[in-house]
Parts: C-alpha cells; structure tokens; sequence
C-alpha cells in the first residue's frame, strides 16, 4: 500500500500521523523457516540487511507478514538519512553488509497477517493491534509511533529536525496494495523518485558528469523530461555513477522527442536507473526547481515511477 501526495494540513477526524521515514519499504515474512526480507519490487534483502531479519526472529511471536521502513539514522541530526544508507541499499553479501559500518533500524508499521490470518481486510487500527501483540520491539526492530491529534506540533516538529514529514493515515481503511488515497504523505521537502535517462558533460572543477537528466512516465508510457540534477554529488558518489551509466549509454534520447533536451554535451543512457532527489518544487514550466541527488534506489522499477505532485 502506497501514499498520495497532498498538501501538509491537518486531516479529519479518523485519521492518524506517523513519522514519514527516509528509507527502503521492506515487507517481512516471519514463519518456522526463519525471516525473509523483501523490497516494494520482490527482491530480496536479507543480503543487505542481515541483522534485521535475525533480530526479527527473535521478536516475532508466532508467524506473521510484517510491512516496514528499513533506515538508518544519522548520529549528527537523529534522523533517518537515505544518503546514509546508501552504503547498504544494494548489498547482496550479509558479512560485506555487516561490515559497511552503518547501522540500521526496522520501523514496522502494519501486519498483514498473523498466525495464518488474513488482516488485511481490517481497519488500520485492528492491524496496528495485531502488530503489538506479534512483535516485541528489540535491537534494531522498532514500532512506529501512532498520534491521532496535535498535526501543527508534529509537522512542525518533524521540519525542524530536517525530516521528511509526516504520513496520514485513515484509521478505519483497510490494506490495499497501490496507491492509495486512505495513506497521504504530508511532506516537508519534496522527495521523489525519477528516472535517469542521461547526463552532461562536467563543467569547472566536477569531474564525470555535470547533472544528470532525469524524468518521469506519464499515463501514455512516454517518458517526460524533469530537469537537470547539478547537486548532491561527493567524489564517492561520482566515481559509482561513472561505471552505471557507462555501461548503459545509448546514442539517442529515452525522453519524449517533445520534452527531450537539445543541448551540447548531453549523453543518454537506456531508462534503468532510479533515482532518489530532493527539490522545492516544481515550476510553472514542469521542471524541478533546486534539485538535488540523494542516491539510486534499486527498489522500484523505473516503469512505475510516476510523477507524484
């Protein structure tokens, strides 16, 4: 199940704020077998993130599905950081993952089903009540904090801690896979996925690219030029881009030939990468204002990746 965006405001009565976390969706299947970590997309993660799907083996009484937030929180600012746990998002090998020296938390915030039973048919507020009877918070697992009033302390609280924001949830919904208007996300910078569809050449001091070009699908399958993402990149970063998009240039353009851009020292790339980009907003030609690169998310199919807002 998915969030819409909206506008932060308060919500009517019969809904629900948690804090919206900055990290990789992780849906866990806990049984007699053991714990099996997978992403929004069915990959599996357990490579990645080992120590969660130990911890939750010992905190899950009896079988459950459990729908979660896998983050990792930066000591400087407390607050969940995808930059961060870009060391991890990836990962196939459980001791390399173990080794990467970030640690990370398991925010669980639905249970789809318990002992054998399928909950979710039932309102939030029964699932949330499964999800406290079948896990016992310990380690790295931790439970989502549910507030059903005080929006304005919350959000503002949430911003000035330089979180995402808040996700609102309709308390008597039941779970549905998608996107869903019952889950809105009211957030305080606009953080969304797009897809890479080439780069430019560097410019100054940059070495390896200058921005990236990146969209997104619209409703015909076409995909639509966003804007050029100049920031967020440290030298790390750019030597890891250097071979990803190598391997997947191209020499003509995925956008759409109407939104395609035309200048010198463009290079394309074939639409497989997903990235992770922050920005003010968009203008009033459909171009992002002052992006900036958070990372690649390897958990989302660039063919799902829509233009949210």
């Amino acid at each position: 199940m998915l969030a819409t965006l909206v506008e932060p405001g308060p919500l009517p009565d019969g809904w629900v704020y948690e804090p919206k976390l900055d990290g990789v969706r992780c849906l866990a299947f806990a049984d007699r077998d053991g714990v099996r970590l997978f992403s929004r997309n069915r990959k599996p993660l357990d490579g990645a993130y080992p120590e969660i799907a130990e911890a939750l083996g010992k905190a899950v009484r009896g079988t459950a599905v459990l729908d979660g937030e896998v983050v990792a929180i930066d000591p400087a600012t407390g607050v969940s950081s995808f930059s961060l746990l870009q060391r991890r998002i990836g990962l196939r090998d459980a001791a390399r993952a173990r080794r990467s020296g970030v640690p990370i938390e398991f925010w669980l915030f639905d249970c789809l089903f318990r002992d054998g039973e399928d909950l979710r048919r039932k309102p939030l507020t029964e699932r949330k009540r499964a999800l406290k009877a079948a896990v016992r918070p310990t380690g790295p697992i931790r439970i989502t904090p549910v507030f059903d009033e005080g929006f304005e302390a919350l959000f503002r609280t949430a911003c000035e801690k330089g979180s995402e924001g808040l996700i609102g949830k309709r308390a008597g919904a039941p779970y549905r896979a998608g996107r869903s208007p019952d889950w809105v996300k009211l957030k305080c910078v606009n953080m969304e996925e797009f897809v890479i569809g080439g780069w430019t050449d560097p410019r100054g001091s940059r070495e390896v690219l200058g921005a990236l070009l990146v969209g997104y699908y619209d409703e015909a399958g076409e995909l639509q030029f966003a804007g050029k993402v100049g920031s967020g990149y440290d030298r790390e970063t750019l030597e890891g881009l250097a071979p990803a998009l190598a391997r997947r240039a191209r020499r003509t353009s995925p956008f759409a030939a109407a939104s395609s851009p035309r200048e010198k020292g463009t290079h394309w790339v074939s639409p497989t990468l997903v990235a992770q980009v922050a920005f003010s907003e968009w203008t009033h030609e459909d171009k992002l204002r002052h992006p900036r690169f958070l990372g690649l998310r390897t958990d989302k199919s660039p063919r799902d990746v829509r233009r949210a807002g």
